[in-house]
């Protein structure tokens, strides 16, 4: 007997022209699967739900918390990672919903889309409805599911046929695919897709995919799977991690693809090069937060219903606000930043380093539009209960302890250099210690900025800022990084200043001059990862960039530090409540402090992720990666 599949498709996608977002989730209906494959509209449906099986990082702990460049407040499921606390019986984050290359859920896509590839030929031709379209989405979909899953384990089984009930078990017991061979496989799903997709869509259509986004993912893969920890045999020691071939020759095609998309695609990078350092910043951090703009590639909308929302303000913003801070940034990303002239910081880079002054003054723009710090207008008046304690019509950050004339406590700090002190004053209220929800303040010091809405009244409120899962930005970068490593120094130059330009930073020649480097392979190869890390800042690249290039037993073994800000009158002057930032009346002395939350270390087990031990037993002929037995 025939088994009937049944196939859930959301109502909504049924009108698609009368849908703000073609992937709104709406009530929905059973179809079997022959209903659904017999009628383009249904069919459209389906299509339009497969974008829902890749995941978006706009959830409260991403993958940048397991990086060097944040701290998840709350300390659950990514601590144990950060401490190398797992293995297959112990998976903790690895097994949450938020993660981007959780196995069961990427295969429960892949299944969904080998189920439109094997029926789409089927389903009779419709006015208004394009099957060729619909193929291409369903081959771009799978293959960046399958770009996700090597991403983060490495070599994965190719499911490229629908198992059913009747199939023998044995048979969909799949072992390991090469890393070479998925690589082969996604390229030529990408291949396909470019074939079937439009070039461009329209705004209606915006977050579908087109021919440029296929030809975009296949630069990233290749340049993936080129880099270092590929080509390892020491720490990547399972064969089918390993990949054998010509690397030049991958780093060439991803060059090649990368070019394709920045001289024939549609996009254009967004000039943020006019105004003051802090309206750089605003355009620079618009490229994130506009619903559309001439740099984005491929996104996922949100609307500001339940359900389809974007809840990064509350997660991620201040406890001030009545906002979680979810994941903030370590004081080692803000240190990464450069000054306007190119030079890097060279002091308060230590635990127990400490300066009087503001030290973030003269960075470039985009340090501004992804770190808000102590004293920083956030851009929205405090609710009821903390309008008191900042009356300032945007807010300005109070992420510090401050002397107040008529304060209320006795502020008693131990400071990083080992003095105690103590005076009358106030506990800014974005801390932990301050009157809002303290258990929500940032440990670190810092809050994120980026990729919040800070005008929403994200307690109340959702924002309709897309999540990024690519942009013009990252193919400039990747030609940068091929090049490098091609031996074209001035072509990767030549890509990395016109990113750079357009966020007005000095060229690459005079930033290196400026950080006493010189131009050679070895020291550009350097600075065009960097750029990586401060374009890109919490847009989930950083995890698997420093895996690919092996550099996670330097990066992901600091200690975690914040910084500790201590606002004291000048001789002469006086504050009643409510305290205001202001740098004429105040000293302001910040510390480097270290913070017990995590006692980050590295195993190099952690450069694969460990496959669920339920996925080793359903499927014996799976081999786990090393040391997560």
């Amino acid at each position: 007997m025939k088994k009937i599949t049944y196939i859930v498709v959301a109502i909504c996608a049924l009108a698609l022209a009368s849908c703000a977002d073609f992937m709104d989730l709406k009530p929905s209906t059973e179809y079997t699967e022959e209903v659904v494959f017999s009628d383009a509209v249904l069919t459209q449906a389906y299509v339009n739900e497969l974008y829902n099986n890749i995941q978006n990082g706009a959830k409260e702990h991403t993958l940048d918390g397991l990086t060097d460049d944040a701290y998840f407040t709350h300390n659950y499921g990514q601590k144990a990672v950060n401490e190398t606390a797992i293995s297959e019986s112990g998976m903790e984050w690895y097994d949450n919903a938020n993660n981007p290359f959780r196995w069961q859920d990427r295969y429960k896509g892949i299944r969904h889309a080998n189920v439109i590839l094997s029926k789409i030929g089927e389903v009779p031709a419709k006015s208004g409805y394009d099957l060729d379209r619909m193929k291409g989405e369903a081959h771009y979909l799978r293959a960046h599911m399958y770009h996700e899953l090597v991403r983060g384990y490495g070599g994965v089984p190719i499911v490229d046929k629908v198992f059913t009930i009747e199939d023998d078990m044995a048979t969909a017991q799949l072992p390991r695919n090469t890393v070479a061979e998925c690589l082969d496989y996604i390229v030529k799903d990408l291949e396909e897709a470019e074939k079937l997709l439009p070039a461009e869509v329209g705004s209606s259509d915006q977050g579908r995919v087109t021919r440029y986004v296929a030809t975009g993912l296949k630069a990233r893969i290749l340049l993936h799977i080129a880099s270092p920890l590929y080509a390892d045999r020491t720490v990547n020691t399972l064969d089918v991690n390993q990949y054998s071939g010509d690397r030049t020759d991958l780093y060439r095609r991803a060059k090649a693809a990368a070019l394709e998309v920045i001289n024939d695609g549609p996009y254009k990078l967004v000039d943020c090069s006019t105004g003051s350092n802090t309206e750089k910043a605003e355009l620079f951090k618009a490229i994130i937060t506009d619903q559309q703009n001439s740099e984005q590639m491929f996104v996922r909308n949100f609307g500001i219903e339940s359900g389809t929302a974007n809840n990064m303000g509350l997660w991620h913003g201040p406890n001030g606000y009545h906002n979680w801070a979810g994941t903030t940034p370590t004081h080692d990303l803000v240190m990464s930043f450069e000054f306007e002239d190119g030079s890097m910081p060279e002091a308060l880079l230590r635990v127990g380093d400490y300066t009087v002054g503001n030290p973030y003054n003269g960075r470039e723009p985009r340090f501004y539009a992804t770190v808000a710090t102590d004293g920083n207008t956030w851009g929205r008046p405090r609710p009821a209960d903390a309008a008191d304690l900042d009356p300032t019509p945007l807010g300005r950050l109070q992420a510090g302890y401050y002397e107040v004339t008529d304060g209320d406590n006795t502020v008693e700090l131990d400071l990083p250099t080992g003095e105690k002190i103590s005076f009358r004053g106030m506990y800014g209220v974005d801390t932990r210690k301050g009157p809002i929800e303290d258990w929500n303040g940032s440990w670190t010091g810092y809050y994120e900025r980026k990729l919040i809405d800070c005008a929403v009244d994200a307690q109340y409120y959702r924002q309709a800022v897309p999540w990024t899962f690519m942009r013009l930005a990252e193919m400039y970068t990747i030609v940068a990084e091929a090049s490098v490593e091609l031996g074209d120094l001035d072509e990767a130059a030549q890509y990395a200043d016109l990113l750079r330009a357009r966020i007005g930073n000095v060229d690459c020649r005079t930033a290196l001059a400026a950080q006493g480097k010189q131009f050679n392979q070895a020291d550009l190869r350097e600075f065009i990862r960097h750029e990586r890390r401060v374009e890109f800042a919490y847009e989930s690249n950083r995890y698997f960039d420093v895996r690919r290039w092996m550099i996670a037993d330097q990066t992901n073994s600091k200690p975690l530090a914040g910084i500790l800000v201590v606002g004291r009158l000048k001789p002469g002057q006086t504050q009643n409540k409510p305290y205001i930032h202001n740098e004429e009346k105040y000293e302001y002395s910040y510390y480097v402090q270290a913070l017990g939350n995590e006692q980050r270390k590295w195993d190099n087990k952690l450069y694969f992720a460990p496959i669920a031990r339920d996925e080793i037993r359903r499927n014996p002929q799976l081999k786990q990666n090393p040391g997560l037995e």
